[in-house]
Formats: structure tokens, sequence, C-alpha cells
């Protein structure tokens, strides 16, 4: 299958798009946050020469979106364990779900995509998510656990379609 050939700048805009974490990419690079994030920023390094990818981390980078697409994949949450549960209001919640939701906030920000996909502000996502003294603590529906699952499949199907090109050098408008 072909790859749709992106510049690093084109990757960087669609992983804060969707809420994806660099640190994962730089683990699978094997490279520090820091480099990774300053090569898809282009903030100036020692010198005052803006960083970018070499060579060698352009290959690394494409093989770390290949993993993480097929990581992504396998990370999809499923619903309908032995915790699963209905309120008098007939919704059903099922809070085995969490542990593959923690899986899922190694490679996005959650807090973020659950705002973007589920609506949800910041005291639901801490409530629902994190504090299990709450009475709401995982209280995460069918619906909720299908778009978290379609997010998952679609970045993971576009990552592995992407092949990131080195980016052309400046043109020197004085020669």
């Amino acid at each position: 299958m072909e790859k749709v050939k992106v510049s690093q700048d084109f990757l960087y805009e669609y992983l804060k798009e969707h809420n994806m974490t660099i640190a994962m990419i730089a683990k699978k690079m094997g490279a520090s946050e820091s480099i990774v994030r300053n090569s898809f920023q282009r903030n100036a390094n020692r010198h005052g020469n803006a960083m970018c990818f070499t060579a060698a981390n352009l290959l690394k980078l494409n093989a770390a979106l290949e993993e993480i697409a097929d990581e992504l994949r396998g990370a999809v949450v499923p619903f309908g364990s032995d915790q699963m549960f209905t309120n008098q209001r007939g919704t059903t919640y099922d809070p085995g779900t969490l542990p593959g939701l923690q899986r899922v906030g190694e490679y996005f920000n959650m807090k973020a995509l659950t705002e973007r996909l589920l609506g949800w502000n910041k005291t639901k996502r801490d409530i629902t998510l994190s504090v299990k003294s709450s009475p709401m603590y995982g209280r995460v529906t069918q619906a909720d656990v299908n778009l978290i699952n379609t997010e998952l499949l679609a970045v993971a199907g576009v990552l592995s379609s992407y092949q990131v090109v080195a980016d052309e050098a400046p043109e020197d408008d004085a020669k």
C-alpha cells in the first residue's frame, strides 16, 4: 500500500488536533521527549538553528508511527465486564473499562480527549476516571466507549498510512 508523504509540521498538527502525546512517540523512537518536541516545534538549538528531524530520526519516527498504530488497534476498550451495572434511570455503566481507558491515556491527553469527544469538563473527567471515593467513579457508558474506540481506530489508520519525509530546505532568495 502506498503511504501518504507528509511533512513533520503536518504530522505535528495532526497529533495536536487529536490530542496525542509526544511522550509515547519519543519513547518508541528511543529519543528524549524534549528533542522530539523541539524538533516538531522547530525550537532553536544551542547554536540558534531551528531543530528538525535528521534522516535517521525520520526513519525512527516512521517506525514508531507504525508501532503506535498497531498498539492503538490493540488498545480498543471493551465494554461489558462483570462490573457493569444499570442505575435507577436505566443508564448502563461499566467501571471495568477504566484500565482500558488508562491505557488510552498513555497515547492521548485524556483531559483534552474527553473534552473534545465526550464533552466532559475537568470535574466530570476527574470524578469519573480518577476519584475512587466519588459515587460517579467509573460511570462510563457504552456510547462513551464507542466514541473513544472510534477515535483510536481512526487515528491508528491515519498514522499507519503516513510516511514523514524531510522538509524541503528553505530556498535562498538571494541567489
